[in-house]
């Protein structure tokens, strides 16, 4: 016995007739005769009457009709109701970044609101540049974002192979000076006396010699000397706050692009090292939900600005 079976066999006993029951179903006569045989074998009984009119029910078949419509009836109610669960079930995505503009700023790009219409549970993480790589590989993140100077570009890709993973190229960008707009480097535009202003360091794992959790070149081959203050904080609210109210400036790998909680303005820092690379990174032959593929195509858009 097959639920298919008994929902042929109560649409013909709801008709009176195969030939209608057929119609209904969009099948084949013969299914709907078929299936009523292979019932009527599997329980020795005899559920129909064939009259020229079409069928009726007989005793037996009254009494199991009761049965096989309570059970078609349930099964039909249960689809309905987990349909409805799965339509309204949010879907959940992950992402994990180096920097939480990346994370963030793609969700802020969409403006027709169907982005929000979709249930979803959104996790935005910013890790370090092997946390990224770990999240992905393991499965905690559909999809992760990192960056890499251009000397570590072959490093980060055989990481990746080793991962399993995939790396696709977003763009390129190189490391900006930020600070607030009326600062006097901004008017001057000369980063020569960078030195003497105070640095502040906002990567959770940087220490005083390096930008990222990578060695990436200390801050000595980025100015002519080291400054002479630094700051340290792992919340970027905190560097910010100082930045704002201050002539102290901290080092971005994008021009400023995080809208007007600050007057800031940025200065990209000369030279082929301080050249970066952006990248995707997904398991590889992966696919992403369609929720995933919009979060991308709004990342692909901003890195294409900046």
């Amino acid at each position: 016995m097959t639920f298919q079976q008994l929902a042929y066999f109560v649409t013909a006993a709801q008709y009176g007739s195969i030939n209608q029951a057929a119609e209904h179903l969009y099948t084949h006569q013969s299914n709907i005769s078929n299936a009523v045989r292979q019932l009527e074998e599997e329980f020795s009984i005899q559920i129909f009457d064939r009259t020229s009119k079409g069928v009726q029910l007989t005793k037996a078949g009254r009494e199991f009709l009761t049965y096989a419509q309570d059970l078609v009836w349930r099964k039909e109610n249960l689809e309905k109701l987990y349909q409805v669960r799965t339509k309204h079930q949010p879907q959940h995505f992950s992402v994990a970044a180096m920097r939480s503009f990346f994370a963030y700023a793609p969700v802020l790009e969409e403006t027709d609101g169907s982005f929000w219409d979709t249930p979803m549970i959104l996790r935005l993480q910013k890790c370090s540049r092997r946390d990224v790589i770990e999240s992905v590989a393991s499965g905690r993140a559909d999809l992760g974002i990192l960056f890499a100077m251009e000397d570590h570009t072959s490093r980060l890709m055989q990481m990746g192979r080793i991962k399993g993973l995939e790396l696709a190229c977003l763009g390129k960008s190189c490391l900006h000076a930020v600070m607030r707009a009326d600062h006097p480097l901004i008017r001057s535009r000369d980063l020569s006396a960078i030195s003497a202003y105070p640095y502040v360091i906002i990567e959770n794992q940087e220490d005083y010699s390096r930008l990222y959790d990578e060695e990436s070149g200390s801050i000595s081959s980025l100015f002519a000397a080291a400054p002479s203050v630094i700051i340290s904080t792992n919340d970027s609210m905190t560097c910010q706050s100082i930045v704002a109210h201050s002539d102290a400036f901290f080092i971005s790998t994008t021009p400023w692009k995080h809208g007007p909680h600050y007057d800031f303005a940025s200065i990209p820092l000369p030279g082929k090292e301080n050249q970066l690379n952006f990248y995707s990174v997904l398991p590889a032959h992966a696919e992403l939900s369609p929720l995933g593929q919009t979060y991308l195509k709004h990342l692909q858009r901003l890195m294409r600005e900046l």
